[in-house]
């Protein structure tokens, strides 16, 4: 009888975590086609944000053109469902975590911009690698030449994050040109 003794005070504290697992799980299976709808209507905004013609997007299949952090890339479409750009969306890891990023590219590959989805990195330096001004110098450049924008000192893990993702998505784009010739 001693021994089960410590049972006592475990038992609604373990029946306590368990409503309250259950509760967390009900409330993730009806929140969860919601997270996704603004998910994709942030990444809809996103682009169209980079290509003011766009009138549609289509993903590409073939996820083994996808260079690495690479979740989703494609081509953009204008209303005579001409290829006006591609776009990548990316997510390399930064200091504190992920940074989602959309990379746009003219239909030869160049960066046209870089727009920022979420980040949480440290406020103050850290957010200088997800600044618009850091995220412009990447305009007009290749996967080739990415690596010739520099680091933010003192933000060196976040900005060559930032450098990788990028990289990694005019990369997949140029896989998604060639693929399409």
């Amino acid at each position: 009888m001693q021994k089960l003794k410590f049972l006592r005070p475990a038992l609604p504290l373990t029946f306590i975590c368990v409503i309250i697992a259950l509760l967390l799980a009900l409330v993730n299976a009806v929140t969860a086609d919601r997270i996704i709808e603004n998910t994709l209507n942030e990444k809809t905004q996103a682009i169209k944000g980079i290509f003011t013609e766009c009138e549609n997007f289509e993903s590409e299949e073939n996820s083994s053109l996808f260079s690495s952090n690479v979740s989703d890339a494609g081509v953009v479409l204008n209303k005579e469902g001409d290829v006006i750009g591609y776009y990548a969306d990316v997510a390399p890891v930064g200091f504190k975590g992920e940074i989602g990023l959309i990379v746009g590219t003219d239909t030869e590959g160049k960066v046209l911009k870089v727009s920022l989805l979420s980040a949480s990195e440290t406020p103050g330096v850290g957010t200088k690698a997800t600044d618009a001004s850091y995220l412009a110098k990447f305009s007009g450049l290749k996967s080739d030449d990415v690596n010739s924008v520099t680091a933010i000192t003192g933000a060196t893990i976040s900005s060559k994050a930032v450098k990788a993702g990028i990289e990694s998505a005019t990369e997949t784009i140029e896989n998604i040109i060639k693929e399409g010739k």
